[in-house]
């Protein structure tokens, strides 16, 4: 069994020791966000962030190994601040800037980034070390101070004669909106309700006003899950998104609804703006097209095994004298027949990960040998593409290889398929930390910023590239899917034009009653 070197940089359990855990302990209890990146692996990765960066930033320490930094940046126009952290990444240099980044809720926040670098005894850097601390409220306390000033005079001379307007304004502006509205006080009673709100419970105006939230239609919207919600909103006092509740009884019947609360602060009091989204119907329309799918693979699929099966046969039983014309006919035929096949399998495993019904069989395996098999596979298909292997992640690791198989198999030919004129594929293999991580870059057409999340929703295709290669759009939700039940992150970094990095990480240990994954 081969040994890991301890002198290598790794949080991993077996390189803990005293001064380590001192160091780890004193990282996790500073109040600014600590990252460590490795300058010896492409693209400088991420291999240890504290408690600290993942409560700044939104995003979990899973989420964040095997990035570069750059992806707080967001779609960001920095480029003087990127040219300040380029020139000192090259000369090896420490540098402090102010830059905008992103929360993992898309909120914006001003970054007060410090870098140092650390270097080993021949005087190379081998990792730099990034301190993050927010300074948004301070960088924009002075020209906030200036705008409430603004509206506190403007409010004071204009109260009184707008007062009664500014009722009629909100009064139709909440009858504008779809969704039912209502206006709570801070102790959740209600001051005021849309039309929308009426016309879908079916409730008259007078018998809610005043009333506590709980005590809507006689107390029956006194149920378990609004009374969670209601307890988060009168103690945390914070905004809430998408607060689901199902089979909620009303009195068109059970339905299934949505909540958004938002807080607005008043100099001696506060409101509740609480939205309500009926979501039943939706619901319904994704359980009927689930159900189709569902239906319709498994229907197809036992046709096409017996078509399989007959053209298999048809071609053993070919005389030698068969024309060429014949058999190139079932060849095609063939082919025709195994993507239809596959398209049958991607969809039953759609149908299943939205049923909940995808489990995953767990093994050891080689998990690098795993990647040179796939990709020599595909050598022998692909003739005319070129791909490289570039690094090594573990030679144990304990998954489900079918899925894995199934993961590096769709973002490779997706790599193929997207990359008419530069046929050129890297895949390059690491180990960050207690990760490792598996980067798949093509030179092709590249993804625009604004799709990148958005490709791995089921059955989501971009327009301008489902014009010139159709498709279903199930692949990279299928291999997201499968990410994530490993408890990993998959992600995409891409210019359009200049192709595209598809990159996952896996963690050696991904729950605590696991054992670690460790090289042999």
């Amino acid at each position: 069994m081969k040994q890991i070197d301890e002198n290598k940089f790794s949080f991993s359990a077996r390189a803990y020791n005293r001064e380590l855990d001192l160091l780890l302990t004193a990282l996790d209890t500073t109040k600014v966000g600590v990252v460590i990146t490795d300058c010896s692996q492409p693209d400088y990765p991420i291999v240890y962030c504290n408690k600290a960066f993942e409560e700044l930033t939104g995003y979990s320490r899973n989420e964040v190994i095997g990035h570069n930094c750059r992806f707080l940046q967001g779609n960001d126009d920095n480029e003087e601040q990127k040219k300040v952290i380029k020139t000192a990444l090259h000369l090896g240099q420490p540098c402090e800037i102010e830059i905008k980044n992103y929360k993992k809720d898309g909120s914006l926040f001003w970054n007060q980034l410090r870098l140092q670098p650390i270097r080993d005894e021949e005087n190379n850097v081998t990792y730099y070390i990034g301190v993050q601390n927010d300074v948004t409220r301070l960088k924009l306390t002075n020209q906030q101070l200036r705008v409430e000033k603004l509206k506190v005079k403007k409010t004071l001379v204009e109260h009184d004669n707008n007062l009664s307007e500014d009722e009629g304004l909100l009064t139709a502006v909440i009858d504008t909106v779809r969704d039912s509205v209502l206006i709570l006080t801070e102790n959740l009673h209600i001051i005021k309700v849309n039309r929308s709100f009426l016309k879908t419970f079916h409730i008259a105006e007078d018998e809610v006003l005043d009333q506590h939230i709980l005590g809507i239609d006689n107390g029956k919207w006194n149920t378990m899950g609004l009374q969670n919600l209601a307890e988060q909103l009168s103690s945390k006092k914070t905004s809430i998104k998408d607060y689901l509740l199902e089979d909620f009884p009303t009195r068109v019947g059970k339905k299934v609804l949505n909540f958004d609360a938002h807080f607005i602060s008043h100099t001696t009091n506060a409101n509740i703006i609480l939205a309500i989204s009926d979501i039943t119907e939706l619901r319904e329309l994704e359980k009927r097209k689930d159900d189709f799918l569902s239906t319709a693979s498994h229907e197809l699929k036992t046709p096409l095994t017996a078509i399989t099966a007959s053209l298999q046969l048809t071609q053993r039983m070919l005389p030698p004298d068969a024309s060429e014309t014949l058999k190139g006919t079932l060849n095609k035929t063939k082919s025709y027949v195994d993507k239809l096949e596959h398209l049958v399998i991607d969809l039953l495993d759609a149908s299943k990960i939205k049923t909940g019904r995808i489990e995953l069989t767990k093994q050891a395996f080689d998990f690098d040998a795993m990647i040179l098999e796939v990709v020599d596979k595909l050598r022998g298909k692909y003739h005319d593409n070129h791909f490289e292997v570039q690094g090594a992640a573990s030679n144990y690791y304990i998954g489900d290889r079918l899925r894995l198989e199934q993961v590096i198999l769709n973002l490779l030919t997706n790599s193929i398929k997207f990359s008419p004129v530069n046929r050129s594929i890297n895949i390059h293999l690491s180990r960050l930390s207690d990760f490792i991580k598996v980067s798949i870059t093509d030179y092709g057409l590249g993804v625009d910023h604004q799709y990148q999340k958005k490709i791995f929703d089921s059955f989501y295709r971009v327009d301008e590239i489902q014009k010139q290669y159709p498709g279903i759009g199930v692949g990279l939700y299928i291999s997201n899917q499968i990410i994530k039940k490993h408890k990993g992150t998959l992600w995409v970094e891409s210019t359009i034009g200049e192709g595209a990095t598809f990159s996952f990480t896996l963690p050696l240990k991904y729950q605590d009653h696991d054992k670690e994954n460790y090289d042999m």
